[in-house]
């Protein structure tokens, strides 16, 4: 299109209204995630919108709305096929609503990298921070900025931080019935970092049953929630003169590891030598390398409990932080020995 003088502009909202027969407000409707406008009228403007080659200009809205439709992610241990499922699910159900991701990467440490803070200069709408964790200064800022920050399974004591977790507690104690209900003499927990709040609850409901039952020993490691790290601690209890014969891993990527240590390197029988479960019910976890019996974490569960709660902060902007719990199920598969029938 072209100005008065001859030189060519870029097509307008009124531009577009004009093409499409339609006011100038039904095109900034159409492009308002959550506004009201009919299907038809839509389709009729995004068609003139082609036509013309228009885009409605983002930071202009984000200006006039104060709103710009992105959701920062924190995240790190993306080489974990759970928070990579995570990603995904974000993404498509953000984008869904005519929202955007802004994906940063922090230290694989579980700590905010500083540079972190640079979120609040991008104007985003909210913060999802999953295997990481919120520093009290970040906390602070996001809420004097009025940004939701939603934490993904992490736990954290800071004010003002939302909550979406699985079933932890419940999840961990039916692993360790189930275990003890085969027949196992000794077991052994493979949990994230020492710091990880998760794999702390994780790692003494587990234990807890299971003294509950009368198992008085139960060896406890830690794989930093990484494939290397599990492998090395599983090689140290394997190595024992009394190994375990029952592993709970607090993820399946640590889980996989454990396995293809047992298997590989020192020729063990799943599940007849040694039994394992993880954590997540990842897609891989059901591939015949590893069959891995776990407990689910249903990650589209968790998003759209984040989402929500997102939601229900910026429309009732001072509202209290949330905490929800996601529920999962123990998924049998052949890593692990079967109680028998009477158990």
């Amino acid at each position: 299109m072209r100005a008065k003088d001859g030189a060519k502009r870029a097509p307008t909202e009124s531009d577009v209204a004009r093409l499409a027969g339609v006011s100038q407000s039904a095109v900034s409707r159409a492009y308002t995630p959550g506004a009201s406008v009919a299907e038809s009228t839509r389709e009729k403007i995004l068609k003139a919108a082609r036509e013309l080659g228009y885009h409605p200009n983002m930071m202009a809205r984000t200006l006039a709305t104060n709103r710009s439709n992105i959701v920062a992610l924190a995240i790190s241990y993306l080489d974990n096929p759970f928070y990579a499922q995570v990603v995904r699910e974000l993404s498509e159900k953000l984008r869904e609503t005519g929202r955007h991701i802004l994906l940063f990467t922090t230290s694989p440490d579980g700590k905010a990298d500083p540079a972190l803070e640079d979120v609040l200069s991008y104007k985003v709408d909210a913060l999802i921070l999953t295997a990481t964790t919120a520093s009290h200064e970040l906390a602070v800022q996001c809420q004097a900025a009025g940004v939701p920050i939603v934490q993904i399974n992490r736990e954290s004591k800071l004010p003002g931080i939302s909550i979406v977790r699985g079933p932890n507690e419940l999840a961990a104690t039916k692993i360790a019935e189930f275990l003890h209900a085969g027949g196992h003499l000794r077991y052994a927990f493979i949990g994230g970092t020492v710091e990880s709040g998760t794999s702390k609850v994780r790692e003494n409901a587990f234990v807890g049953r299971l003294r509950e039952l009368g198992v008085k020993d139960v060896l406890v490691a830690h794989g930093d929630y990484t494939f290397e790290g599990a492998a090395i601690v599983t090689r140290q209890l394997l190595s024992m003169a009394e190994p375990p014969d029952a592993i709970f891993c607090a993820s399946d990527y640590m889980a996989f590891a454990t396995l293809d240590v047992a298997k590989r390197e020192f020729n063990l029988k799943v599940p007849d030598d040694l039994s394992v479960i993880g954590f997540d019910n990842v897609p891989a976890a059901s591939r015949f390398a590893w069959d891995l019996t776990t407990y689910s974490q249903p990650a589209g569960l968790l998003v759209d409990a984040a989402i929500d709660i997102i939601d229900s902060m910026i429309a009732r902007p001072g509202r209290r932080a949330q905490r929800r719990e996601v529920q999962g199920e123990l998924i049998l598969r052949g890593s692990a020995k079967r109680p028998p029938a009477s158990a």
